[in-house]
């Protein structure tokens, strides 16, 4: 078998150009996700705004495995909530892809790894609900919008030993992550379970109880591989879950 196909996905953004007509809409990535799937042995593809679900159903087919990167916030009407101050942008477009992404490929058994908004989604999608501004909502004082680089490290993160987020860090149950978010799951969807923690109780990962593999984190492990290969690890997990089948 030859290297697993990973999907990510990305924000849909306007690029401006000073040639006439209007600006060129696209998908951006950084490539710290993209090439953290390449180091670890996938095949990363960043999926587009398909235009009708037929297209997107061939891709999901296609695909080994899913990422669902970092971004804007989740639309709180998702999980029955009317926004409240400190709601950041929204953009409904990729909400309605990414959730049709996750129930293509759950219905497949496919694996899917989520990242800070990522996990976010993925908690909404499966039923779960979010604190939508954590200076509002959250009674804890550790700073999860870090004001440092993204590649440095800023709080501890305690981990569950019995998870595949362990097994992810060699078995490590401490750790220090980055932080760059303002939402955070609040109410964990029954499918799936928590495993990861900041100091104060908030919750930084879950995983899939039973089916198939899903794991999500709050932090952004693509922005401190380079600098810490344990955190390859993460990658990998997805990789090898994407090569099992």
């Amino acid at each position: 078998m030859g290297k697993p196909m990973i999907g990510l996905t990305g924000s849909r953004h306007l690029g401006m150009t000073q040639l006439p007509g209007l600006p060129l809409q696209g998908v951006s990535v950084s490539d710290d996700y993209t090439q953290g799937v390449e180091q670890a042995g996938g095949l990363p593809f960043v999926i587009p705004y398909a235009a009708n679900q037929e297209t997107l159903g061939a891709i999901a087919e296609r695909l080994d495995g899913l990422l669902l990167t970092g971004g804007e916030d989740v639309d709180p009407n998702l999980y029955n909530e009317e926004p409240i101050r400190g709601l950041g942008e929204v953009r409904s477009e990729r909400d309605e892809l990414e959730l049709t992404l996750i129930h293509m490929m759950r219905a497949q058994g496919k694996p899917i790894l989520g990242i800070c908004r990522g996990m976010q989604i993925l908690n909404v999608a499966l039923g779960g609900t979010l604190y939508q501004d954590l200076p509002r909502q959250w009674k804890g004082e550790i700073a999860h919008a870090q004001k440092a680089a993204r590649s440095h490290v800023s709080h501890r993160v305690k981990i569950d030993p019995d998870s595949r987020l362990a097994a992810c860090f060699n078995g490590e149950t401490l750790i220090k992550v980055n932080s760059f978010h303002h939402q955070a799951v609040k109410d964990v969807a029954s499918a799936l379970r928590p495993v990861a923690w900041d100091a104060e109780g908030l919750v930084e990962a879950v995983e899939s109880k039973t089916g198939s593999w899903m794991l999500a984190v709050q932090w952004h492990p693509e922005n401190l591989w380079r600098n810490d290969e344990t955190v390859l690890g993460f990658f990998r997990s997805l990789v090898n879950a994407a090569s099992a089948d």
